[in-house]
């Protein structure tokens, strides 16, 4: 789809502090050869805030840069993957309470890892087809914690993270410009998270134990077969990706930079850089790789980052790339129109590099 006057005006961030791989690694809780694999440096994990708080966090962030004011906003969307801290609950309403307050529809996605980039099309679609509404803020927010989920060994191929981001579409004021989006999805790969050893469960976490995703994955493939995975996953994304890039009038070689998800070396290779035909230099893995996945932020995350170092000038165009289990895939083409200065002690996703 393409967006003709659909903008991003303000990002931003909460990013509690890094927790070592290798010293995880030590420990016993991380395998040493997934280390090895995976290359990450580091996982960010909060000892304090729970997933809405640090959302709240990074949405008042957002809207503090973007200059909008809170009664402007005509929708607040919040994606997340994770436990939110409470049972029966809706926690887009926390996060709308104690950001914008008012009384626009605040509505929760769960749509894993592609959460935050499915709320930026949501959003986008939204204010094109409400003349009124102007503004729109999409918060994501995780906590990975025991006894419930083990970021280091509940699943493989990478570490999750905990975090929060915060995003403001506007339509006419931005400092870039939402150029095309496009969504998709293949069921057919939504065994490869289910499992199926068992009936549904009547509660959350009814063994009792963590989650082990990594089996799950496993079964899946020993039925199905690697090469059937690895050629789903490649086809669905580059005829996603191919949507998009034909409504922005660009291409990979156009766009300087492309945020992927922040998952481990081995699958950044196969899954994003050789069907992409990239080198890892054109992406932020070498920042993401001190963070780990961070749920559903890791694009927004990363363009904030990118934006926070001064990485981007005007007229530089910015592939995000959304996949989550499902599966399904948004992708987006920004375009830069003028670069904010977002530095300062306020740039969380720099003290990532000096903590990891």
């Amino acid at each position: 789809m393409r967006w003709n006057d659909i903008r991003i005006a303000g990002m931003g961030t909460y990013l509690p502090p890094a927790a070592s791989a290798k010293q995880a690694v030590a420990d016993g809780r991380y395998p040493a050869d997934e280390h090895e694999k995976n290359q990450l440096i580091s996982a960010l994990e909060s000892d304090g805030p729970g997933a809405v708080d640090m959302a709240v966090a990074a949405g008042r962030q957002a809207l503090e840069r973007s200059g909008v004011n809170a009664e402007d906003v005509a929708l607040v969307l919040h994606s997340s993957m994770y436990h939110q801290g409470e049972d029966f609950w809706t926690p887009a309403s926390y996060v709308q309470r104690y950001t914008v307050g008012g009384t626009a529809p605040a509505i929760s996605i769960d749509h894993a890892s592609n959460g935050g980039m499915a709320g930026l099309e949501l959003a986008a679609s939204w204010l094109a087809a409400r003349p009124d509404a102007t503004t729109a803020l999409i918060t994501t927010g995780d906590r990975y914690a025991l006894p419930g989920f083990d970021r280091w060994f509940s699943d493989s191929g990478q570490v999750f993270a905990d975090g929060a981001t915060g995003l403001v579409l506007s339509r006419g004021r931005g400092f870039g410009h939402l150029l095309a989006s496009h969504s998709s999805a293949d069921p057919e790969l939504e065994e490869a998270y289910r499992n199926t050893e068992s009936e549904f469960s009547l509660a959350p976490h009814a063994n009792g134990g963590p989650l082990d995703l990594r089996e799950r994955k496993r079964r899946y493939m020993k039925r199905v077969g690697h090469q059937f995975v690895v050629d789903r996953l490649t086809e669905g994304l580059l005829a996603n990706v191919e949507r998009t890039f034909s409504a922005a009038g660009s291409t990979i070689s156009r766009v300087s930079r492309v945020v992927v998800p922040n998952v481990g070396r081995e699958l950044l290779g196969w899954e994003f850089l050789t069907p992409f035909g990239i080198n890892i230099d054109k992406t932020v893995w070498e920042w993401g790789r001190h963070t780990s996945h961070i749920g559903a932020g890791d694009q927004f995350a990363g363009l904030t980052y990118l934006l926070e170092s001064g990485q981007l000038q005007p007229r530089d165009q910015v592939l995000l790339v959304g996949v989550g289990i499902g599966f399904s895939w948004t992708t987006a083409v920004i375009e830069i129109e003028e670069t904010p200065d977002w530095s300062g002690d306020r740039a969380g996703t720099l003290d990532v590099l000096s903590a990891g």
